[in-house]
């Protein structure tokens, strides 16, 4: 395998010189000519390299909803976003988790219509010009496997969102296309990302290019979406029995890059500084990191998250005793398993050398929800931060912008769509093994559970696994279980008191209104400039 990482490259670098050959014979200057796109192999691959910020763009550290993907936590439970007021970061998260009417079919700031067909459309005319091209036939099939997994990808997020959408896979003048079925739909995610698995290698020859692993990995995620459980569970199973990946020995360890030996990674994202960066640390880091940071901690875990890991080893928590006013032992947080302390900075925990003061008047302080002024301004809300992903390593004083790899998809995931995929074809034994292979790397028992039992214990190792990854609020939709979950509750966190003879802890309440999920968002209306544009759809039905 070649050890040159693999950069995302602007299909604008395209042949920045051409021939001046048949001056007189005007071309474009706006865009590249098909005959340019596809003279070469290298040129068609830089075409299919600008497909590849679509991963940027939809990933945890992109901005396609809510103004900052990492925010769409803060739709659920286990997040708390820190703005109240539009223009403060996630905002928008605090105003649809307690007012969801205000996604309606002229405003929502988790739609990504336009922006999917937009890239499905280059896709499409990328397909048309490379069957057209004289490439060689083997790789005419290479690159297309590539578009396709990009196509599929963009069709499973629109499924997410919608139920039902407009497919389209080949170019098209028609301004008026109706909504497919929902089966019709899926069976092009399915069709795209089966075509990409089986013509990609396992190892690409270009570090950094989708494999046939992650196609299959996003093969086992889309299918749990589509409720075609045999599918998502074949796809698992494929990427579980390749060697070339496994599970980092520690969790924290499970968010490198595959090519620094993270051999859990089996789809990233490269960023590369200081060319290609992303604001995560920004705005998740403790406000004592530095004073560039006042905007940090606007994603911080709840009470709730915490209070779901086991003990170190195995066993659970009683938390009675801090839902209480001036309790004055110390939560226990030190006793509790290894993805807690790899996910959540408390009050205490070592961190870049210092220790987390969370408390009031702290290095990185607490502040009453909602914050004065709409923004937290770097103080936690609930006592905690999120540090999942952050780099301890970063430490520049000037410059904020960061550059670690984002994992989009890793093996422990694929762990739990199997375990999931399993449940639902009454397959406990295969159920038990794919969440046991994410609790024995945290040091946990292993479980033999079946029925609602089994069904719920794989939705807790989800929910702990994948916290702050940004799929916990989809995969409530999907369960259906949004509002059971959410109507009518609120989060909670610890505000700290320093005494100066010790601390006071206080079980406190994080949101100003309770928390609300109307049974019609488990499906987004489509925006009505999207149905003035196409008279031939329809609004998804409740909206």
């Amino acid at each position: 395998m070649k050890k040159n990482i693999f950069y995302i490259t602007s299909l604008m670098v395209i042949l920045l010189v051409t021939s001046c050959k048949n001056f007189l014979e005007p071309k474009p200057t706006d865009k590249y000519s098909e005959s340019v796109a596809f003279s070469s192999e290298a040129n068609a691959k830089l075409y299919v390299n600008s497909f590849y910020p679509i991963l940027n763009y939809y990933g945890l550290f992109g901005s396609a909803y809510l103004s900052g993907n990492m925010y769409t936590d803060g739709l659920t439970d286990i997040m708390k976003t820190a703005g109240s007021t539009i223009g403060s970061n996630g905002a928008i998260a605090n105003l649809y988790a307690t007012s969801p009417g205000l996604i309606t079919s002229d405003q929502n700031s988790l739609d990504i219509w336009s922006n999917a067909y937009y890239y499905i459309r280059l896709i499409n005319e990328f397909m048309t010009g490379l069957d057209k091209s004289n490439l060689p036939a083997g790789v005419k099939v290479n690159l297309a496997a590539e578009a396709r997994f990009f196509r599929g990808y963009l069709y499973f997020l629109l499924m997410r969102n919608h139920g039902s959408v407009v497919v389209i896979t080949e170019l098209t003048t028609e301004a008026s296309h109706p909504l497919s079925s929902a089966n019709d739909c899926w069976n092009v995610v399915e069709a795209d990302l089966d075509y990409a698995a089986l013509n990609l290698p396992e190892t690409a020859a270009d570090a950094g290019r989708i494999t046939k692993g992650a196609a299959y990995a996003m093969k086992s995620r889309a299918m749990l979406y589509a409720q075609r459980w045999q599918s998502a569970y074949d796809a698992a199973d494929k990427v579980l029995k390749m060697s070339k990946y496994g599970l980092n020995d520690s969790y924290s360890g499970a968010f490198g890059s595959y090519f620094s030996g993270n051999k859990e990674a089996i789809l990233e994202f490269k960023y590369s500084y200081p060319k290609l960066t992303h604001s995560y640390d920004a705005i998740v880091s403790p406000g004592g990191d530095d004073a560039l940071y006042q905007f940090g901690g606007d994603v911080e875990p709840t009470q709730e998250l915490v209070e779901m890991y086991e003990k170190a080893g195995g066993g659970t928590v009683n938390w009675a005793a801090w839902h209480a006013s001036d309790v004055t032992a110390t939560p226990p947080w030190e006793t509790l398993e290894p993805r807690f302390k790899a996910t959540v900075l408390y009050n205490g925990a070592e961190w870049k050398g210092r220790t987390i003061e969370t408390f009031v008047d702290g290095k990185d302080g607490w502040t009453a929800y909602p914050p004065a002024g709409g923004s937290n301004r770097g103080a936690s809300v609930t006592g905690y931060y999120l540090k999942k992903y952050v780099d301890e390593n970063h430490t520049d004083l000037v410059n904020i912008s960061s550059s670690q790899p984002l994992v989009e998809i890793r093996l422990a995931e694929v762990y739990l769509n199997f375990a999931e995929a399993a449940f639902n074809l009454s397959n406990a034994p295969d159920a038990n093994k794919g969440i046991n292979a994410v609790r024995n790397r945290a040091g946990l028992p292993a479980l033999n559970l079946s029925g609602a039992a089994l069904l719920a214990q794989i939705k807790k190792e989800r929910t702990i696994e994948l916290a702050g990854e940004g799929q916990h609020y989809w995969d409530l939709r999907r369960w259906k279980d949004a509002e059971s979950t959410l109507t009518g509750k609120y989060v909670h966190g610890i505000k700290i008191i320093n005494t100066g003879n010790g601390y006071q802890y206080n079980y406190i309440t994080c949101d100003d209104a309770p928390r609300q999920f109307p049974a019609k968002l488990y499906a987004f209306p489509i925006l009505s400039s999207e149905l003035v544009n196409n008279p031939a759809i329809t609004q998804i039905k409740g909206w």
